[in-house]
């Protein structure tokens, strides 16, 4: 199932419309991460700088006690995860 950044659904009328208040946030190392709902899984932001000064955000899906080691991907892009409900 394709979600956005916030864990919307692509078949939901939020998808890419609505954005979510922050649930947790903690900074590791100098990265802030931001957590968006209380699920097991769901989206994290990760905030940090490139090489040339810049903020840069990225996001994951995932729990939030592995938030370090997700793979993250720029913040306008899409991802396809599992459907729970096909488990």
């Amino acid at each position: 199932m394709q979600i956005d950044c916030y864990g919307f659904e692509a078949t939901s009328e939020f998808f890419k419309r609505k954005e979510l208040d922050a649930h947790l946030m903690k900074r590791v190392d100098g990265i802030l991460y931001v957590c968006f709902g209380n699920d097991e899984n769901r989206p994290i932001h990760r905030l940090d700088k490139d090489e040339h000064g810049s903020v840069r955000l990225m996001w994951a899906y995932g729990k939030w006690e592995d938030a370090e080691a997700l793979h993250y991907i720029p913040i306008n892009q899409t991802m396809e995860i599992e459907n729970p409900e096909d488990k």
